[in-house]
């Protein structure tokens, strides 16, 4: 799993793997791009020069997965072959944390830190953007287990995200008949 990696693991960390999963689906990009990038997928992470570079460095200089021609940076071979080889670790690493975020978002709510669902929404609505857009290129290598998995958090966002529409249907309903009073009140 790629947030603990095992001592002989070729990707050492969740940023070497978002870096090689960028570059593979961009192309060429310069180290600011890479990082406009990333922080354009995160709403609680903006990732800094200080942490990408070195990391550029060290996937390119010791590692070899990505190369570096003119400013720009991009996938080598080698870097593909172990993007492809870590998927399973990466998809078990993105079930991981859904499976901690779940747990403690039902502590959260027993102890009503969590107030609503509107707010797991909008700070979750990002990670949700980029976990869709990364399942086309990953399904292929999904094992039965974990496409099951993925199904069936994919139909509780989908349920959470139904649940919140007509909450929200509601709220509109509220103010518009409020917003009738008040006219009805002016004239």
């Amino acid at each position: 799993m790629l947030l603990f990696p095992e001592k002989d693991s070729r990707i050492s960390s969740l940023v070497e793997y978002l870096i090689l999963l960028t570059l593979k689906k961009e192309g060429k990009l310069r180290g600011v791009d890479i990082i406009k990038k990333l922080s354009e997928q995160f709403k609680n992470w903006k990732p800094q020069s200080g942490t990408i570079y070195p990391v550029l460095n060290r996937l390119s200089e010791k590692k070899g997965f990505i190369s570096l021609d003119e400013k720009y940076y991009k996938i080598t071979q080698t870097g593909e072959k172990i993007l492809e080889h870590h998927l399973n670790s990466f998809i078990n690493t993105i079930i991981f944390i859904d499976n901690v975020f779940n747990y403690g978002r039902s502590l959260m709510s027993e102890l009503n830190i969590l107030q609503t669902e509107q707010t797991w929404l909008q700070n979750h609505i990002p990670f949700l953007n980029s976990l869709l857009d990364t399942l086309p290129m990953i399904r292929p290598n999904l094992s039965d287990d974990q496409s099951s998995e993925i199904f069936v958090h994919l139909r509780n966002i989908r349920d959470l995200l139904k649940d919140s529409l007509q909450a929200i249907e509601k709220q509109i309903a509220l103010i518009k008949e409020e917003e009738k009073i008040v006219r009805v009140k002016i004239k």
